[in-house]
């Protein structure tokens, strides 16, 4: 079956004479000129999240190590949520591993801002006198 010259199907074939050419540049016309349809959003609302599982840990484990370096410990946080997040089941394998990693971080800080038992006993036998 052939197609009509001055269409745009005939235009979609392959067919670029002067008829077909300006049958699709109208029809571009009209598609470029349609009106947008832009979905209404509802309002915002203030949400409140509770702690999933995963973020309470991390919460709890950061509790005195998010000091030294409060950007890790954000970051610890936001992954902590994305484990937590349901719909994000494709994102989790690699959030847990940016996890351990900022983890291992903050403790190796909270670790070197500790000061060993000897050291402890040094500073207080040096301020006694002894």
């Amino acid at each position: 079956m052939t197609t009509k010259h001055g269409t745009r199907h005939c235009y979609k074939d392959g067919c670029r004479c002067e008829d077909c050419t300006a049958a699709n540049a109208a029809y571009q016309q009209k598609y470029r000129e349609r009106p947008m349809i832009v979905p209404l959003l509802a309002p915002a609302t203030p949400q409140t999240f509770e702690h999933g599982p995963v973020e309470a840990g991390v919460e709890e484990e950061i509790a005195g190590l998010a000091e030294a370096r409060p950007g890790l410990a954000q970051a610890a946080m936001a992954m902590a949520r994305v484990l937590d997040n349901p719909r994000a089941v494709s994102s989790q394998p690699a959030a847990a591993k940016v996890l351990t990693t900022v983890l291992d971080k903050l403790h190796s800080v909270g670790a070197q801002s500790r000061r060993g038992r000897l050291a402890a006993v040094r500073a207080l036998t040096e301020r006694c006198g002894a």
